[in-house]
């Protein structure tokens, strides 16, 4: 969301913070989050690169603080939560400038699990990063 908006805009999402959050979220049959939603918008009248940096700053602000109180039944390190919040970054901002005539650009690289291995049947996609060996 705010990275469509910085990239469209002369506007941002306000996202608030984790006690107050300027977002909405629809809960789906299992009561897990499937829509979000931003209850306020302002004008923005910075150039596009700067919208983007500021909308980014402020996205990670809020996600990290919401993927350190995220209580998941998986195991999962600091460096999987906050990749998460890195790459869901990278993948909207990525979408949005594509929306926006910009481009698809490089695929992002993962720094994060999607956890799709956790459902009952599945196992790790084909890019996930537990695959990977450092070197």
């Amino acid at each position: 969301m705010s990275a469509f908006a910085a990239c469209t805009g002369p506007w941002r999402v306000v996202l608030g913070t984790l006690e107050a959050s300027g977002l909405s979220c629809d809960l789906a049959p299992g009561l897990y989050p499937e829509r979000i939603g931003f209850l306020a918008v302002e004008p923005a009248d910075h150039e596009p690169a700067a919208r983007v940096e500021e909308a980014r700053t402020a996205y990670l602000r809020l996600g990290r603080e919401i993927a350190n109180a995220y209580d998941v039944d998986v195991k999962m390190s600091t460096r999987q939560r906050l990749g998460m919040v890195e790459d869901l970054w990278e993948m909207a901002l990525r979408e949005a400038r594509a929306a926006t005539g910009g481009g698809w650009g490089p695929t992002v690289e993962r720094r994060s699990c999607c956890l799709i291995y956790a459902l009952p049947g599945c196992h790790e996609c084909a890019g996930c990063p537990r695959l990977t060996t450092s070197t």
